[in-house]
């Protein structure tokens, strides 16, 4: 008589993880082949990215088109997470896309800050993560940057990870087929790191708040010193 029949039970949540990470590259793919033909897209200094460990990526708004094209660039050296106003949620075809790749969204109209997101951007840096932030908070016109917001200083402070600047080029012309560049320039760090910062922003004492604003703007004054060439 034969043997019964026996196999290791099937990890349905494992499983799920890899189809979604399958389903997650091959928009990616899209995203970067869209960009390349239509957009003549290039690339700079990508090697800079660390393939593992805490990171918080920082870089220019002007377009709706950053997100996606920046996302899918790093994504080659890395999985990543991006904080992303909540509203891009609600429309369930961009809102599943984010969600299947662990964006965090942002409720912008809290004032003081989202708690709930900021937890969430820690929580993926302590586990060793790497997340997208634009500081600025929303798009601003092309050569005139807004005033940062804080988001991206505390998270690195309170998690000690490094900070890379990165700016994007010409995004606002995608539609006209203007030639994208997205450049990779400086890491930055957080110093000296606090300890137990409160959270969010309106509960830091004025002393941190004027720290984490000073690195905030030469977080920005670094992104800006970034030249396409």
């Amino acid at each position: 008589m034969s043997e019964p029949f026996n196999r290791e039970p099937i990890n349905l949540v494992s499983s799920k993880s890899r189809t979604n990470q399958v389903g997650i590259n091959i928009v990616f793919f899209l995203i970067r082949l869209y960009f390349r033909v239509f957009n003549s897209i290039r690339i700079s200094g990508l090697e800079k990215i660390p393939r593992c460990g805490p990171l918080i990526i920082v870089a220019n708004h002007v377009s709706n088109a950053d997100p996606p094209a920046l996302a899918a660039h790093v994504a080659l050296a890395r999985k990543i997470s991006m904080l992303a106003k909540k509203e891009l949620f609600a429309f369930p075809p961009l809102g599943a896309l984010f969600r299947s790749w662990g964006a965090i969204p942002v409720d912008r109209r809290r004032g003081g800050g989202d708690l709930s997101a900021f937890r969430a951007g820690l929580k993926a840096l302590n586990g060793g993560g790497c997340l997208v932030i634009f500081p600025e908070g929303t798009r601003a016109k092309p050569g005139r940057p807004l005033e940062p917001k804080l988001g991206a200083a505390m998270l690195a402070a309170k998690s000690g990870a490094p900070v890379l600047c990165a700016r994007i080029f010409n995004t606002e012309n995608f539609l006209k087929l203007g030639k994208i560049t997205i450049k990779f320039g400086n890491v930055r760090h957080f110093e000296p790191a606090a300890q137990d910062i409160p959270v969010p922003a309106a509960g830091v004492a004025a002393n941190q708040r004027e720290s984490y604003e000073e690195f905030s703007k030469s977080l920005m004054s670094d992104i800006f010193l970034i030249t396409e060439e």
